[in-house]
């Protein structure tokens, strides 16, 4: 973990340029040509765009909380890598098991739309609930939170596709599919990077060397906060539970952001 230095200031705002620059430059020969990597016509659909919207949120609020997860739970909780991995088993299944529920009920009833739209409400909650009581919450319990909140999560990509190539048509069928993975990739890395900034703009903002300490955790575990005054570790431990809530609240805003997004498709049905 290195700390940002005035003098790399140069290079960052170089390569902020050069990305603009590319990014317009793609755009323009992407209208130019007949068949762009990026369909744009197909993006013009109010249908299409919002879903994308939501799988790119969607992406950003899982992805997010499957990398900071483990980091939480080792920083924050004190647990060993085994224990942290017996933890996360409750995401694979959740995520697994809600995926399969939702396309059969999408099948039964030809409806789209509108199970990301309850599903992820009870996702919203239950993020909120974690933020503010993620401290105290037995562990036992909080596995069985985190395998809930991602069996609904699981509503949400399968149903985006459906709703998406059902709109594109048969023609545009492959253009239509890429878009959902290239929104939900973009997602993704945009939001695990905004989670980061914040996790450490939170800790900047706290006095006693928050970031440093935080360093030490990842790298040795909770073993680092032993040698620690009372007065540190107790400033140390209050950073760690204010930067993760604020992750867990960042994590809550992409999620509410996809269910505005679920809403707001026009198409709820095949």
């Amino acid at each position: 973990i290195r700390r940002l230095r005035l003098a790399d200031a140069p290079v960052i705002l170089a390569l902020i340029a050069v990305a603009v620059v590319s990014l317009v430059l793609l755009v323009r020969r992407e209208l130019k040509v007949p068949q762009p990597l990026f369909p744009f016509a197909l993006l013009r659909e109010k249908t299409i765009w919002r879903s994308d919207a939501m799988a790119a949120c969607h992406g950003a609020a899982l992805v997010s909380l499957i990398a900071y997860l483990p980091i939480y739970l080792r920083t924050a909780r004190g647990l060993s890598p085994a224990e942290t991995g017996y933890l996360l088993l409750p995401i694979a299944f959740g995520i697994g098991i809600g995926s399969l529920a939702t396309g059969r009920l999408v099948a039964q009833t030809g409806r789209t739309a509108i199970f990301p739209s309850l599903a992820l409400i009870p996702v919203v909650a239950i993020l909120l609930y974690v933020a503010f009581n993620h401290q105290t919450l037995d562990l036992a319990w909080f596995g069985l939170i985190i395998g809930v909140l991602t069996f609904f999560m699981g509503s949400v990509m399968g149903v985006v596709q459906v709703i998406v190539q059902n709109a594109a048509g048969p023609g545009m069928l492959g253009a239509a599919a890429g878009s959902v993975q290239f929104s939900r990739a973009v997602g993704a890395s945009f939001g695990t990077a905004l989670v980061g900034a914040i996790l450490f703009a939170v800790f900047k903002s706290h006095t006693g060397g928050a970031a440093d300490v935080f360093a030490d955790l990842v790298e040795r575990g909770p073993s680092s906060l032993a040698g620690l005054a009372p007065a540190a570790r107790s400033t140390a431990e209050f950073a760690l539970s204010a930067g993760f809530r604020a992750v867990f609240l960042t994590i809550t805003g992409f999620t509410a952001l996809a269910l505005v997004f679920a809403w707001s498709i026009p198409s709820r049905k095949l």
